[in-house]
């Protein structure tokens, strides 16, 4: 029973019961006969959505014959795996080309001989076959078929935005080049700052979910094959999310991940975590699940956590210890493999209390006495400060702008990290602030004064940050 009291706040409103529902019009629709080869194509782009379900050809390997080339058919050359086709054959797909532009699909692990000789010499997908000529190059590629085809323009007309757009596709290479190479080394670490500089350029325009606003564009068009893959891989191999503390990214791939045009050029995650584990990680060595099940299991009985009422256990009588958090993630890793190469007997557990952690750990024990997450992401800052000023020192002779606001974004996206305080570290001022200092200083009154780029435009966390230290101290 409603309550009486929400009667006349509901007293405009008309409620559908289930027999009012029962009892509504039903609609017999007649469901139309499929065109055929004899049908007349209906209007296209009248505003009507229409969803085109294409069969996938298989992909021409080494003993296909070559199809015929410059006959008046345009061909889109892929491979159904390559996010740089994937482009392309998104927005052929986005602007209903689906029968203006064929899929030709290469077998790339092993592509026909013609292909290079015949139709593209240099041997890579994409390649589009139009008038008589074949263009490659998937930024290229994009610009093209948006230019020279029917159906919406992704271009934006707003000046702002055009020029944004540009920008961003530039960038898209350098961005695909960060996270490619940080396969090689610290990936977490390397890969971060270029799904920062995403997750900055998707807060440029608020009125909608995409790079330019509400309506999709070719920017996004050149991002989406890379970050799925990326993010598969990621995941997959790393478990790093790169959607934690990026809503704007996580929103954009929601969005995304809805489009017609988009569903059908995916490729299932497993195959990418695959294909990039063999491309980029055939030098690593890798311990399986299964050897982990089955290498020795003991169970442990986990000691009381030692706190500040608790006595110092013995300090060098030969017995090794390994001094742990339960929840600390930087302790884990070493208990972990303690626990893997059975060194149970080998090396006793201390586990401490760090919200109310013994005098006698740091006074006897270890002087640190540091937050280890804090620590390393101290020395991970203090290492990039040189990157900083490079990147800084660098745009000088550039497009100065534009080359320096990605190394400004990396320190409003640091200064996320700890929400304590305004300092890199939380509430106290750190050597990694004095690393900074200096050379933010200097920095932020050169390029007002020469170029009239405000460093702190958008950046609230980095406003505080230079508020606080140039106030408080005598810099």
């Amino acid at each position: 029973m409603i309550n009486s009291v929400f009667v006349p706040l509901a007293s405009h409103l008309e409620f559908v019961t289930a027999r009012d529902f029962t009892e509504s019009r039903i609609v017999n629709e007649h469901l139309p006969t499929p065109l055929d080869a004899t049908s007349e194509q209906p209007p296209l782009f009248d505003g009507t959505t229409r969803i085109v379900n294409e069969h996938l050809p298989t992909p021409l390997d080494a003993t296909s014959e070559q199809p015929p080339l410059f006959d008046g058919t345009t061909r889109l050359y892929v491979s159904y795996t390559c996010p740089f086709a994937q482009r392309v054959w998104i927005l052929r797909n986005y602007k209903g080309l689906h029968d203006k532009i064929k899929l030709v699909p290469i077998d790339l692990q092993n592509r026909p001989a013609w292909y290079k000789e015949k139709v593209y010499h240099e041997n890579k997908v994409p390649a589009l076959e139009h008038n008589g000529k074949i263009i490659g190059e998937s930024l290229d590629l994009i610009k093209y078929v948006d230019s020279n085809f029917e159906g919406p323009s992704l271009h934006p007309n707003d000046p702002a935005k055009k020029e944004f757009a540009e920008e961003l596709i530039t960038y898209s290479d350098t961005f695909n080049k960060i996270v490619f190479t940080s396969f090689k080394g610290d990936t977490v670490k390397e890969a971060g700052p270029a799904f920062d500089h995403l997750e900055n350029a998707l807060h440029k325009f608020n009125d909608g979910p995409f790079f330019l606003g509400h309506e999709l564009s070719l920017v996004d068009i050149a991002y989406i094959p890379f970050v799925e893959k990326f993010q598969a891989f990621l995941s997959g191999v790393w478990n790093y999310d790169i959607t934690a503390g990026r809503p704007k990214l996580t929103k954009w791939i929601e969005e995304v991940n809805k489009i017609d045009a988009y569903k059908p050029t995916k490729t299932d995650p497993k195959v990418i975590v695959e294909l990039f584990s063999a491309r980029f990680l055939s030098h690593l060595e890798f311990v399986t699940a299964r050897d982990f099940i089955e290498s020795r299991i003991v169970n442990e009985h986990l000691p009381t956590p030692l706190d500040a009422t608790s006595e110092q256990p013995p300090l060098f009588d030969e017995t090794t210890r390994q001094y742990v958090s339960y929840t600390c993630p930087f302790a884990q890793r070493v208990w972990i493999l303690r626990n893997y190469k059975g060194l149970h007997d080998k090396i006793k557990l201390v586990p401490i209390d760090l919200q109310n952690r013994p005098a006698c750990y740091k006074e006897k024990v270890y002087h640190e006495n540091k937050d280890p997450a804090k620590k390393e992401f101290a020395e991970e800052l203090i290492t990039y400060s040189d990157t900083f000023n490079k990147i800084v020192f660098t745009s000088f002779k550039g497009d100065t702008v534009k080359e320096a606001g990605p190394a400004f974004d990396h320190l409003e996206n640091a200064l996320h990290k700890f929400n304590d305080g305004p300092f890199f570290l939380g509430h106290e001022l750190s050597l990694v602030d004095i690393a900074y200092i200096p050379f933010v200083e200097k920095f932020q009154a050169f390029l007002s004064g020469v170029w009239n780029y405000d460093i702190t435009a958008g950046r609230p966390k980095l406003t505080k940050w230079i508020e606080v230290n140039y106030n408080t101290y005598d810099v």
